[in-house]
């Protein structure tokens, strides 16, 4: 079944797309930060903004420039070309099933948190999408009062006082994230209850659907990166506005004040 499944996607994967709204926690919504950053101040932002959380700016700096040349290269063309044969329905369904495939994960966080409310809700929209929605291809749990919260392990750690101070950090492929949240990631692929035991899926299996999923994504945001590259020092705008993002996601949409008049990263 789970080789069926497999076969399914990464066939509507390179078949016929869309766009369609990217859910919370994803790069459309730090890429709508680094617009409004852009408009708020485009004259008076001075390029030499130190940020004393980015102690790797060299080294993130190339990974940036590394990020925005293979988007320019490659991604930009591939991704264009997806988009040109793949109905929405398609690439709906697929952002659904993906979604309602990381709902264990979100579940396990948000229990791990001490977030009741949270687990609860995640395991209603998991039970009502995967049953009433021929196993999460349609989102009825959203409509019904149940939205998405993301929820990863980096989170976990920082509800827990882990890594408060963590360093801000520009991956290869992944885009920004931080030292704390680099493990968060690695713990969150390696124990995803819903590929392990909801889908079944072998390693290789995990890797293939996580890089068709990251794709389909990737594709949602490619209008957004353009922009970038017409700023005088881009790299200043991403990571102020990946810190804004994140901190908005450590708590949960309603960040303190003064966590938003400042940059540092936590």
């Amino acid at each position: 079944m789970k080789s069926v499944i497999l076969i399914f996607l990464v066939t509507l994967t390179f078949l016929p797309l869309q766009t369609l709204k990217a859910n919370e926690g994803t790069v459309l919504d730090l890429l709508i930060e680094i617009q409004q950053l852009d408009n708020a101040q485009p004259e008076s932002f001075e390029s030499n903004i130190k940020n004393p959380n980015d102690p790797y700016e060299s080294f993130n700096r190339r990974m940036f420039n590394f990020n925005l040349g293979f988007h320019q290269y490659v991604g930009e063309p591939v991704g264009r070309g997806y988009e040109r044969i793949t109905p929405q329905p398609v690439r709906t369904g697929i952002r659904n099933f993906f979604t309602n495939l990381r709902m264990p994960l979100n579940m396990l966080n948000n229990a791990l948190q001490g977030n009741a409310e949270g687990t609860m809700n995640d395991l209603m929209r998991f039970s009502i999408n995967t049953v009433f929605g021929f196993a999460g291809l349609l989102d009825i749990a959203t409509p019904a009062g149940l939205p998405y919260q993301h929820e990863d392990f980096g989170q976990t750690l920082y509800v827990w006082g882990i890594g408060k101070d963590a360093s801000f950090i520009v991956l290869p492929f992944l885009g920004p994230s931080s030292t704390r949240d680099l493990a968060g990631l690695g713990v969150d692929y390696a124990v995803d209850p819903g590929y392990r035991y909801f889908l079944n899926a072998s390693a290789e299996e995990h890797l293939i659907l996580t890089l068709v999923n990251q794709f389909d994504r990737y594709v949602d945001i490619i209008d957004f990166i353009d922009p970038l590259l017409t700023m005088d020092d881009p790299y200043i705008f991403f990571r102020e506005a990946s810190i804004q993002l994140r901190r908005n996601q450590l708590y949960n949409g309603n960040p303190p004040l003064d966590a938003l008049d400042d940059f540092d990263f936590d």
